[in-house]
């Protein structure tokens, strides 16, 4: 048998808790690590949930000292990193938790890297000669409140710089959390748009890893069964957001499709959808849902062999053809039923119904 399978090297060393209430063993994880100063970076929006309020409250009782900031909403940018940094060495925490969706978690990330890295969060990104960053001084602790970016359990934090307008990355595996808590219920009161953009987001993540030209075994296996469930989840959460099973998958499609990225890369549809988000201030997750099947109609012209296993994953029946266009046309019929915002009419106006709102 012709061996098609070449070198490669995998490393993701975050332990994982996954499953509704596991964000009660925070501080029994706390505890066991001998973590006594803390620092949370949270999202104002989650602060308010009863369980994250709880779990400050048990923080506050049972540690030394702890450190609170309540980040900007929406995406960061370079100096929401830096000004959180600016409070983390202050502080001098032995552990940061990271509690929010992508943007929150990479505002943390990025703050995290500062407390071993001299200097601004711009002399670590690119585009540009960024310099090399050190391993953390201490732990990161994520904790997500949506399902989508998979910042969790990536090394990447993503910016946006004021002055450029333009989307700029401080990737490095030493931006990898340590601990992982993926606790499905705190996205229960996640609002239709930013669930409905987080799930795309994930299922654009998973295809791209399988896709892409680093793709592994590794990341093949994770970023198709994040694929299956992201399938099954969207439309489930689109007819009933309150169903905390279909929110158990989705949490489970984003966290391997973040894996599978973090093994892999991510596709065209992401190299698309971050100038556009950039320029037109659009949630991430939507512009990758815009630019999905477009660049997937692109891209199996070259791997669809790659594209055939996407669609298998996609549930998308046997019809012949071979060429990978099974997969985009499931893609575009999910897109339909969750009534997605569409491009039409010269400049790609968006197109949605009047209640869908982008927040």
């Amino acid at each position: 048998m012709e061996n098609t399978i070449g070198s490669f090297r995998n490393l993701l060393p975050v332990d994982i808790r996954f499953g509704v209430g596991r964000l009660e063993e925070t501080s029994s994880l706390l505890e066991a690590a001998g973590i006594r100063r803390p620092f949370v970076v949270a999202d104002p929006a989650v602060l308010g949930l009863p369980p994250v309020e709880r779990l400050v409250e048990t923080l506050r009782a049972t540690c030394s000292e702890l450190g609170l900031r309540a980040v900007s909403p929406g995406e960061p940018t370079l100096d929401d990193v830096d000004d959180v940094g600016a409070d983390l060495r202050g502080f001098a925490p032995d552990a940061v938790i990271a509690i929010g969706g992508g943007s929150a978690l990479d505002t943390a990330k990025g703050a995290r890297l500062l407390l071993a890295n001299v200097g601004s969060i711009r002399r670590y990104t690119w585009p540009g000669e960024p310099e090399p960053i050190l391993p953390p001084t201490v732990a990161l602790i994520t904790v997500p409140t949506t399902a989508g970016t998979g910042s969790e359990v990536t090394g990447g934090v993503v910016m946006t710089d004021s002055a450029t307008g333009m989307k700029v990355a401080a990737p490095s595996p030493h931006n990898r959390a340590q601990h992982c808590i993926v606790d499905p219920a705190l996205t229960l009161t996640l609002p239709a748009g930013p669930t409905l953009w987080g799930g795309l987001d994930a299922l654009g993540q998973a295809i791209g890893s399988v896709v892409s030209q680093a793709h592994t075994p590794v990341g093949d296996g994770l970023g198709l069964e994040a694929v299956r469930l992201a399938v099954q989840a969207i439309p489930a959460l689109h007819r009933t957001p309150d169903d905390l099973d279909a929110r158990v998958t989705m949490a489970c499609a984003a966290l391997l499709a973040g894996l599978a990225m973090n093994v892999s890369e991510a596709g065209t549809e992401h190299s698309l959808a971050h100038p556009l988000g950039g320029l037109f201030h659009l949630p991430h997750g939507l512009t990758v849902a815009l630019m999905l099947v477009e660049s997937m109609e692109h891209d199996r012209q070259y791997v669809p062999e790659r594209f055939e296993r996407v669609a298998d994953a996609l549930g998308a029946p046997r019809d012949g053809t071979a060429d990978g266009s099974r997969a985009v046309a499931a893609v575009r019929r999910l897109l339909a039923e969750v009534e997605c915002p569409s491009r039409s009419g010269r400049g790609g106006h968006l197109r949605a119904r009047p209640d869908q709102s982008f927040a």
